[in-house]
């Protein structure tokens, strides 16, 4: 994986795009998790791991490896997408209470609908009483005029 530079691709590997957030938190677990490799590693053999060493570490890093990182980074994306959420939805629910629509034009469409509804069924029971409960013939003797 390191190539005669020393360059590792794990970088590439996580983060596909250049706004793949998952991908930059993955690779920060990745780098977390070399971290404490190369502290075990100074601790067990009193010195630092040779680029072979290095290189061995990073090849451990498999495909399934690489994609667990991006599993545990998306997690951890959605549990504080979450927690923002909850931490806001009294803010969220306060402004919209407050600039949503002023009391008066809900009653005033309440209003207007009861208005318009008590029209319609006042001109059906005129209609039925003109023309009668047949209405066939109303609509015949409508047509007829």
């Amino acid at each position: 994986m390191a190539g005669a530079t020393g360059y590792n691709e794990v970088f590439e590997r996580l983060v596909v795009t250049p706004d793949d957030i998952e991908g930059f938190i993955a690779y920060g677990l990745y780098k977390q998790a070399k971290r404490e490799w190369l502290v075990d590693f100074v601790s067990d053999h009193d010195r630092r791991p040779t680029a072979r060493e290095l290189e061995a570490f990073s090849r451990h890093w498999t495909p399934t490896t690489l994609q667990s990182l991006r599993e545990t980074a998306e997690s951890a994306l959605s549990a504080y997408a979450q927690s923002v959420v909850q931490d806001e939805t009294p803010t969220i629910q306060r402004d919209a209470l407050r600039l949503g629509r002023p009391l008066w034009k809900d009653i005033l469409i309440g209003v207007v609908s009861a208005l318009s509804y008590s029209v319609i069924l006042v001109l059906a029971a005129i209609l039925i009483r003109v023309f009668g409960n047949d209405f066939w013939d109303a609509f015949t003797a409508f047509n007829s005029r």
